[in-house]
């Protein structure tokens, strides 16, 4: 769903608006914050990456009168406050992780400053070609856009409700187990495949054919992602290689 997200994550990963406050030093891991202090970090790092989106979008568009944005911006922005809402009472401690873990595999480092490049884009190209009108899709396909970027939301949120492990950086933690319940008993990598469904659905909510040309290479950084992860479940985490071989896709039952 994160880093490629708040970097302007989540997608970052994909596709997690509390990865803008990442690399803050306000705790040892193995602290517990105040849920007030949490929760001002949290709310706080949403409402600076829906400006941001808003900023991103709407300047290069050069006008306000952006339907397609605002349609595309409510989409993105209200179920990433909703998630962050739930979560924060329900488990804050993966709102934890979803903030303070720092990527340090060199492989994921690049993968994510490459995909926040490519998700700034994502959301420059499509305005730009509102502004010069080099290409138009019909309203229908717009709102179809928003309503795929919508249920990709709800699938990362019924994958954080199902694993409270879902750290955003690709690492093994104490205590942790292989999730099989849930979206995983279908795929391996459900939160990947809702982020790539928000990312492949951004450019036609936001009206727009070329930013496809943008969103492939972002999601193959994605697939990237995924492949380099697995390497490592399988070496470190017990019981993840079983996993495979019981739940056999990782993205697309019967496809991959």
């Amino acid at each position: 769903m994160e880093k490629f997200v708040f970097l302007c994550y989540h997608i970052s990963a994909i596709f997690n608006p509390q990865s803008l406050f990442g690399r803050i030093n306000l705790l040892q891991k193995e602290q517990i914050m105040s849920h007030r202090a949490l929760s001002l970090i949290a709310y706080t790092s949403v409402a600076v990456f829906s400006g941001i989106l808003l900023g991103l979008i709407f300047g290069a568009a050069g006008s306000w009168q952006y339907a397609a944005g605002w349609a595309f911006w409510v989409s993105f922005c209200v179920p990433t406050l909703m998630i962050t809402a739930f979560f924060l009472k329900e488990d804050p401690a993966l709102i934890e992780r979803r903030i303070f873990p720092v990527e340090t595999r060199p492989r994921q480092l690049i993968g994510q400053g490459i995909a926040g490049v490519l998700f700034a884009a994502l959301m420059i190209l499509p305005a730009l070609d509102y502004r010069n009108g080099w290409s138009r899709l019909p309203l229908a396909v717009s709102l179809a856009g928003d309503a795929m970027v919508i249920i990709g939301f709800v699938i990362v949120f019924f994958v954080f409700r199902e694993n409270t492990f879902a750290s955003r950086a690709v690492e093994i933690m104490h205590h942790q187990q292989v999730i099989q319940t849930g979206p995983y008993a279908v795929v391996r990598h459900p939160m990947y495949l809702g982020a790539l469904m928000v990312i492949l659905a951004m450019p036609f909510a936001l009206g727009s054919l070329l930013g496809v040309f943008i969103a492939l290479p972002l999601m193959g950084v994605i697939v990237c992602r995924i492949l380099d992860e697995e390497k490592l479940l399988r070496a470190e985490l017990d019981g993840y290689s079983d996993y495979c071989r019981k739940t056999k896709y990782r993205l697309i039952p019967y496809v991959w």
